[in-house]
Order: C-alpha cells, then structure tokens, then sequence
C-alpha cells in the first residue's frame, strides 16, 4: 500500500525551460517518493514516482488557462490517489498543496533549492531524525541566506542553517562582488552563526535594553529566493504579533512581516532601524502538513536580547544606538542595504 505521509522528490522537465527540483512532504513519516514530470508546451504533463517498498505512482498535471496555477492527480499501484494544485511564483517555481484519498494534508514545492524549500515544508535537514532526500543537493552546492554586519570589525551575524556547515561561504553587498567570509562561532540550538569578513563602513546597531511590544511595527530586509525574484535586496514590512514562537518559546518573536525562502539570518528592524531580531523561520509547511493549508505571514525572528547574549559569550563586540527618530519603511530599507549581504554557502 501507498505509505502516507510520504516525501516526494521529484524532477520536473517543462519544454523549453531548465530542469526543477520538487519537494513534498503528507503527514509526518519519512516514506521516500522519487521520480520525473514530465511538461509540454500545452502546459500540462505527466509525472511517474516510486518508493523503497516498489509502489509505483503516476499521475498528469495542467495549469489553468493564462495563469500560474494548476492541478494534478496521482494514482498508485496500491490504489491510493493523492490530489494537488499548485500557485507558480515563476514559470517554474511555486508550491502547493493536496489531499490523499485517505485524507492525509499534502504540500510541496517545486523549482526551489533544498535549503528554500525546508521553510515551506517544515524540514531541518540540520536536525537529528529529519529526513533528508539524497541527491536533492548537487554535489559542490550549498544555499544562499542573509546576514548583517554588526560590527566595524568585520563580523556578519546570520543563521546556522545558513552558514554553519560549509565548505565555503562568500558574502555580497548588493551591487557588489562576493567577498570570503570564514566561520567564527555557532549556536546549534538558537540557530545562530557569527562570520569574519572584509571591514564595513556601514553595520546595524542593537538599541541597548530593547522590550519590543505585541502590534509594534517592523521591517524586515533581505535577499528572498535568490534566482527568482530581484537580485537586490527585499525590503518587507508587518508588525510584532505575539511576543513568543511556536510552543509558547520566549526566544522568538512571531511577526506578520512576509518573508521567504533566502530570508533567513536577516535583521529585523524597529521604526528606528535599529536590531530587534534575527528572522528565522516561517510557519509554512509545518502548519501545511497538519491541516493541508498554507498559513499567511507566520513568521519567527529570533530576538535581539538571545543574539547579544550568544555574541557577548563568543567575545564579539556589538554596535548599539540609544534609539532615534521613527523612519519611513523606504529609509529603513535604505539604512538596511548598506549593512546587509547576501551569504552564499558552498557544501
């Protein structure tokens, strides 16, 4: 029989186009799902997939007319169908959602990297027990993320999932060229790494003693779904919307403020643009797994006051700021170009 929840991976050819990844995940188990789609001209195709224990599936998929959205089935050997649409951010690139017919919530990606379809789906490839699809990475590639400088010095904060396991890592001013960066210091548990590169002019600063309040205004800024969207920096905006993450965790903030895969080791910033947090995480395909929809900008930062404490034990120096005068979110934005960069990891 079919093993719902499965992971799918899946590689989809559309004429004309490159190749993408696809990445799903139904339920919680880890039953592996591997396999090819297949797309034509008339924007439709067909996708075949099997798993470990010989199930072989096969099923078509068609966009609507003059849109990037579409639908698809899937039927197996062992009688189990599966249903899907999707919604493109590109041609080839987008996500979805699903049911099986024993009513089990699907969600998958397509066209992203491993790295950015982790935060749709809900999958640390960093933690123990988490499934990990081979192959899904080519050998030599890592992902990209965001960082920020924090000091004078040199010194760039962003996430571990980012930037702690690399063989290589280069960071990039928009506009600029990749510079090197090494690795100084990880925080496995509060997701947080600290690299050296060239000096900056221009860094963010912590406001000293910050108690940030439910339905204050933020901005978050970044460089979201490298490849697909613009080149440069995103800047986004929202508000606090609970004090604490999921599970009730007073580490993080929960904010409104959209973000994407590529997001990650961002700053998040007051109406002063000074450091309130570290965005994170989204709520996504965690949310999606348990109840077959896509939750709406639930996302997590971590706070200033947990990055500051890892930073202080590491011997690592902070520029802070007693406040200021409340910005337009453009002004915002263009304070935060000037200290953050693009961090490409290669495994």
């Amino acid at each position: 029989m079919l093993r719902l929840p499965l992971i799918l991976v899946v590689t989809l050819t559309v004429a004309g186009c490159a190749t993408a990844n696809v990445f799903g995940v139904v339920g919680d188990e880890d039953d592996l799902y591997t396999g090819t789609a297949t797309g034509y001209v008339s924007r439709s195709g067909t996708i075949e997939l099997a798993n470990s224990q010989g199930n072989r599936c096969k099923g078509d998929f068609a966009y609507y007319p003059g849109v990037l959205e579409g639908h698809g089935i899937i039927a197996c050997t062992d009688g189990q169908q599966a249903t899907i649409r999707f919604t493109g951010l590109s041609s080839v690139s987008g996500y979805g959602k699903g049911i099986s017919s024993n009513g089990r919530p699907v969600a998958f990606t397509y066209g992203m990297s491993r790295e950015q379809s982790n935060l749709y789906l809900g999958l640390n490839p960093t933690r123990p027990g988490t499934a990990t699809a081979p192959g899904a990475t080519a050998p030599g590639r890592g992902g990209t993320g965001t960082g920020f400088y924090i000091n004078r010095q040199g010194n760039v904060l962003t996430n571990a999932h980012v930037a702690g396991k690399c063989a290589a890592i280069t960071v990039t001013r928009q506009g600029g060229v990749p510079i090197p960066a090494s690795l100084v210091k990880v925080d496995e548990a509060n997701d947080l790494a600290v690299l050296v590169t060239e000096p900056s002019p221009s860094v963010a600063a912590f406001q000293p003693a910050r108690v940030a309040r439910a339905g204050e205004n933020v901005v978050a800024y970044g460089f979201p779904l490298t490849g697909m969207l613009a080149s440069g920096g995103t800047v986004t905006n929202g508000s606090i919307s609970a004090l604490s993450g999921l599970g009730d965790d007073s580490r993080y903030y929960q904010i409104s403020a959209p973000v994407q895969p590529g997001n990650s080791g961002g700053p998040l910033l007051d109406t002063s643009a000074n450091v309130v947090g570290v965005v994170t995480a989204s709520l996504g395909g965690r949310f999606a797994r348990r109840t077959g929809t896509l939750p709406q900008n639930v996302n997590f930062a971590l706070k200033a006051d947990v990055a500051r404490t890892f930073l202080a034990a590491a011997g690592i120096s902070v520029e802070t700021s007693p406040g200021g005068r409340d910005l337009s979110v453009a002004d915002i934005g263009e304070k935060a170009r000037g200290f953050t960069v693009l961090v490409d990891c290669k495994r």
